[in-house]
This record gives C-alpha cells, sequence and structure tokens, in this order.
C-alpha cells in the first residue's frame, strides 16, 4: 500500500482528463448495475427522500451520485500530483468567501466549518494556495485508518498545503487548541453516527454529531458551512454561509435544515451528495429494530422550529400478517403499540384482498395494501410483492412461515426482514424470532408480541377494542354468526332453539344473522324455522367491512368461532362464542371485552371437541348474563 497508491495516484494525474472521465462513469456504472446492498441503499435514500419524485429522475440522482463518488475518489488519489497552478485553475472561492477571509485576516476570531460530504469537498482542504491573503490556521477532523501506511499517505498528501488532520479519536484537544488561537476547525456534519443528538434531516429522523455545536458554544466561535459545488470534472466553486446559532441545538439545526433545502432545491448539490451511505441507519442491531425512543433538547427545537407536534411517518414498515382474519384482528394491538414505539414509521400491513376492507376499517395501520388472497396463487401474490419493492421499506416482519412468504418478502425489498419462525429455516430474513413451547401454548397475539418485543418493541399493549364511525348499540338486537362448516358449526335446529328461547327471555329481542357466502344455507334454514322471532338476514349480502356497522349495532353477538365472532370482539361487542375443534387458549379473542367462550361438556380447556356437542342451554345462559348486565347498568 506504501508504493501503490502513489503510482495509483501519479498515474491517474497524468492521464489525459476525458481518459478519467470516462474511467469515472464506467466504474460508476459497474457500482450502479452491480447488485449488491449499497446502490439498493442510495435508491432507497433517495425514495424518501424525494417521494414525489418519478422513478426515472431518482434514478439519475444514483447514476450520478455513483458517477462522482469514484470522481470524488480518483481526485483523492490523483491531486498530491498536481501542480498548485493546476489545482488553482480548477477551483474558484466565492467572493462572500474571499471577503470573510478578509475579514478574519483584519480580525481575527475562532470559526467552526460544518463541511457537506459534497464529491469534491475535498478541494476546500487546499485553501491556503487559493487565496492571496493569510489564512487562520486550520484544523480538520478525519477517521484515522488502522493501516499505517495508509495514515502516513493521507496525511501527507492532504496536509501539504498547510491543513492540519485532526483525528476523531483523539482530536478535540487539538481543536480546541486551534479555536483558542482564533484558527478554523473544520467538521464533517452529515455522516452517520450512533452518538449526537436526534434530529430530522430530509424529515426522516437521523443522529446527528453535535461536535460542531458544542465547539461553538465552548469557544464563542462564529459558525459557518463551507461547501464545494461541482462546475465541471475535477473542479469546483467553494461558497458558504454563517449560522446564526450559539448553542449546539440550534447549530445542529440549522446545518440539517440548510442541507436539507439544499438538496431539495439545488440540482447540482442533489447529485453531488453521497446517497450510498447508510445516513438514516439509526440502530445498528436488528433487535433495536422496532422501537425508538428520540427526544433530546435538539429534537424538541426542531419539531417546534418548523411547526410540527409529532414526527414525521418516514421509515416505512411493511408487515405481512396471518393468514386468518382473526389472528390479523389478534394483531392489531400489536400494530396500534408499534406506532407508538416507532413514532417515526409509517405502518402498512400487506392484506389479503378479502380482508383488507374490514381490517381497514380500524384505522389502526397508516395504509392498508391489499395483496391477492392465498388461493390466487403463488404467482399472483408474487407479482404484488414485487411491485411493492419500489418503495423502499425499512423492514418487514412476516408472520406467516411458508417458503412463499419467504420469498415474497425478498421480492418486497425491504432493507431488514425480520420474520417468526418454527420448524425450518427462514430464507432471506436478518432476523428470526423462534418461540419456545411456552409461547406456542399460548394465546397467539402473545407469540405475536414475543416476536415483535424480541426485535425491540416498547410499550404497554392496549386491548381495548375499536369502534367503527357512526356505530351506536341498538336495543335489543342479537347478532348471530352462524359462521363454519363440519365439526366448526352448530346446525340450524340448535340455532332456531338458542333464538326461540331468547326471544321469550328478552322482551322486544330482534336478530341478526351474519356470515358469509358459504354460510348462506344455513342462515337460509334458520330463518325459515325461526319465522316466530324479528329477524334480519345479512348472511352472504354483506361483506366483513359492510357487516362491521351492523354488528357494532348490536347488544350481544353470539356465534361459532367464525371471521363474524371475531369481527364483533374488535368492535367491543360482548361476544359468546362456541368453540369445538379449536383452541379457544390459542385462538380466543384478543379484545379486553366481556365474553365467554363455550367448549362441549367434557371437553378439554384447550378444544379439540365438536361443536355440535354444546348445549343450548349452556349458550342461553352466557347470552342472558350479558343482557342482564346490560340491564344492570341501565338501572344504574
Amino acid at each position: 500500500m506504501k508504493y501503490v497508491l502513489p503510482i495509483l495516484g501519479r498515474c491517474i494525474a497524468a492521464l489525459p482528463e476525458a481518459v478519467v472521465s470516462a474511467l469515472c462513469v464506467f466504474a460508476g456504472a459497474l457500482i450502479y448495475f452491480f447488485p449488491f446492498g449499497r446502490i439498493r441503499v442510495a435508491h432507497s435514500n433517495i425514495s424518501h427522500a424525494f417521494p414525489e419524485m418519478g422513478r426515472a429522475e431518482r434514478r439519475k440522482i444514483a447514476f450520478e451520485s455513483c458517477r462522482r463518488m469514484v470522481e470524488m475518489a480518483l481526485f483523492v488519489l490523483a491531486s498530491p500530483y498536481l501542480s498548485a497552478e493546476n489545482l488553482r485553475s480548477r477551483i474558484v472561492i466565492s467572493d462572500f468567501v474571499l471577503s470573510e477571509l478578509e475579514k478574519l485576516g483584519r480580525s481575527p476570531r475562532p470559526a467552526v466549518l460544518m463541511i457537506p460530504h459534497f464529491s469534491m469537498m475535498e478541494t476546500i482542504t487546499m485553501f491556503p494556495i487559493l487565496v492571496d491573503a493569510k489564512t487562520p490556521p486550520t484544523g480538520v477532523f478525519y477517521r484515522p485508518f488502522d493501516s499505517a501506511s495508509l495514515e502516513s499517505w493521507v496525511k501527507s498528501s492532504r496536509q501539504r498545503f498547510g491543513i492540519e488532520l485532526l483525528s476523531r479519536k483523539k482530536g478535540l484537544f487539538s481543536a480546541v487548541k486551534f479555536l483558542r488561537e482564533n484558527g478554523c476547525v473544520a467538521v464533517l456534519f452529515d455522516q452517520k453516527t450512533y452518538n449526537g443528538a436526534w434530529t430530522l434531516l430530509l424529515d426522516r429522523l437521523c443522529v446527528t454529531t453535535e461536535l460542531p455545536g458544542i465547539l461553538v458554544e465552548n469557544s464563542k466561535a462564529r459558525c459557518a458551512s463551507f461547501w464545494a459545488t461541482r462546475t465541471g470534472f475535477w473542479r469546483s466553486r467553494i461558497d458558504g454561509l454563517f449560522f446564526e446559532g450559539k448553542t449546539k441545538e440550534d447549530i445542529t439545526f440549522e446545518g440539517n435544515e440548510w442541507l436539507s433545502q439544499k438538496l431539495r432545491n439545488d440540482e447540482t448539490a442533489r447529485f453531488d451528495w453521497l446517497w450510498l451511505h447508510r445516513r438514516w441507519q439509526l440502530l445498528g442491531d436488528v433487535k433495536n429494530a422496532l422501537g425508538v425512543r428520540p427526544g433530546g433538547e435538539t429534537l424538541e427545537i426542531t419539531l417546534s422550529k418548523r411547526g410540527l407536534r409529532e414526527l414525521p411517518r418516514t421509515t416505512r414498515i411493511f408487515i405481512t400478517p396471518p393468514d386468518s382474519f382473526r389472528e390479523t384482528l389478534a394483531l392489531l394491538p400489536l400494530v396500534r403499540l408499534l406506532r407508538r414505539s416507532r413514532p417515526d414509521a409509517s405502518v402498512s400491513l400487506l392484506v389479503q384482498g378479502k380482508y383488507a376492507a374490514a381490517v381497514g376499517l380500524f384505522g389502526v395501520a397508516d395504509e392498508i395494501i391489499s395483496v391477492p388472497n392465498r388461493e390466487d396463487g403463488f404467482f399472483a401474490r408474487a407479482r404484488a410483492f414485487w411491485r411493492l419493492n419500489e418503495r423502499y421499506a425499512d423492514i418487514h416482519l412476516v408472520f406467516p412461515d411458508s417458503l412463499a412468504d419467504d420469498l415474497q418478502s425478498f421480492l418486497a425489498g425491504a432493507d431488514r426482514r425480520l420474520a417468526l419462525g418454527r420448524n425450518r429455516l427462514r430464507l432471506f430474513m436478518k432476523g428470526v424470532f423462534r418461540p419456545d413451547a411456552a409461547h406456542s401454548a399460548e394465546h397467539v397475539l402473545l407469540e405475536y408480541e414475543a416476536f415483535m418485543r424480541h426485535f425491540g418493541l416498547k410499550g404497554d399493549l392496549d386491548f381495548s377494542p375499536f369502534k367503527t364511525p357512526g356505530s351506536f348499540p341498538k336495543s335489543r338486537r342479537i347478532a348471530v354468526m352462524c359462521g363454519g362448516e363440519g365439526e366448526h358449526a352448530w346446525n340450524a335446529e340448535k340455532w332456531c332453539g338458542l333464538i326461540r328461547r331468547l326471544a321469550a327471555s328478552v322482551g322486544g329481542a330482534s336478530f341478526a344473522i351474519f356470515g358469509d357466502e358459504s354460510d348462506s344455507r344455513m342462515a337460509f334454514e334458520i330463518l325459515k324455522k325461526a319465522d316466530f322471532a324479528e329477524m334480519e338476514n345479512f348472511a352472504g349480502k354483506y361483506s366483513l367491512a359492510e357487516s362491521a356497522e351492523k354488528i357494532a349495532e348490536c347488544e350481544v353477538a353470539v356465534g361459532t368461532d367464525c371471521a363474524a365472532s371475531h369481527l364483533a370482539n374488535a368492535l367491543g361487542v360482548k361476544t359468546v362464542a362456541i368453540y369445538g375443534a379449536t383452541n379457544p387458549l390459542r385462538r380466543g379473542f384478543a379484545f379486553n371485552v366481556p365474553h365467554v367462550e363455550i367448549v362441549p361438556e367434557g371437553c378439554p380447556i384447550q378444544g379439540g371437541g365438536n361443536v355440535g356437542d354444546v348445549g343450548v342451554d349452556d349458550v342461553e345462559s352466557a347470552v342472558l348474563s350479558f343482557i342482564n348486565m346490560n340491564e344492570g347498568k341501565c338501572h344504574d
């Protein structure tokens, strides 16, 4: 390395400029088109920064950023072997910067320079040979290298014009010395860091170094941003502006706000900035992916000055929920908590089309994305997930456990894919949680909670039910959920017997039958045999979503373990459920609403019996207990 870099640098410096420019295009194309993770990071960063921008323009920015990154690297290698005259012909300093340097010459005072990571930023280290006036002593923070020979080459090449490099590890005392002597200290302020202040850059939550602000506070220095605008191949114009802040919080805010506006409004700067770095990666470990507790005075100042009451939800989280409707409903309290645990995140639920409208009623997620049903086939779902690839999700939680789900999550392309695993290897995942035997024996919601908390979910769960907008309970209406087939279904005779008893016991009672299209025959049989009661039949006529408001109007719901019964529970309706083969401990109701889960006499509490063995007496008693409960409240 000791000899390779000087030889390589001299060769590049000696080549015709057109050849080096062509080399940059070629190498930039290799980076852009080669399928490795960094270009995906660039596309994701640009998509988040400019969500309204067209795909072609975003790709243009990404490609140009790759090309200019190579141009920057080659300039770093070649510049030590370019003459001072050559460099002066390439670099222009703006009148504003020249005037400020003259002022510093006449009246020295300390200054802190915040340098953005633009492609020609290296030219800022060449200040001493670019101006005729004497420049103040200047130190620039840099990341030291482990290789002694590389470290030696970097220092000798970058310090040849009088700028001193300050190690990020040991350079703080030297920086303070520079400022005490009315010198300048330059800091690359827009790099990824895990130590600093929470703030916003391009409306995305990030951590920003407070070093410039700390230096300003301690030394009473002026603070400015100096940047190099690329004006041509290996050519730049150095410009700057001063910030008004005097505290570390104000300086950090002003720096990020200035850079955000620069990237949004200046096309040259937009192409120049290094989009390939993980600037917005908040946490290094996937075990913290679902829990971020941002705070601090800098973030409060940022939100206040921008007139925001909460963080912009610009982090993108996809969730593939479980296959069944009841388990998807059980997941909703966790989705509600996730939005509190990641206050910077927008949560999108990728719900099967047959359930999408019903899940969307609850307004828990920021977005419901309807994807093809399982029965539509793998390829229909794969195409839908591939179309999501352009959304550049940051996190994808996958609850179903199948090879198809692994492949579909890979096609969706989220940066971090986290899965619930059981007895097989989960492919393409960054993190997998495998529940133990205890988790597998409890309610699915608790298993899902353990999965999400394993990856950082924070806060207390809220099991309170949801209400559909505008719903209200109608006195004495009882919902009948007749869903289920075979050993999961009650027969029409038992339903009619129950309705007859309830009609006799509850004055003014009316009934409404709910179910999907497969339940239409059962509903017809009940309606025909229970003509003695006031009854409406909605089975097969309304979808789950369309049935929700009707169900919410009912005083009590009674049904088998079916989608409509679990919907009633989520809507806050007191519900009696008739279980048979299904395990009520694992597949029971999730929301904190009065409910009873009845299993056949002699059946274990874990289920496994025939629902037809449940007697009418037990169901009637449970329903009447809820009716009497309501009457007691009315009397109170």
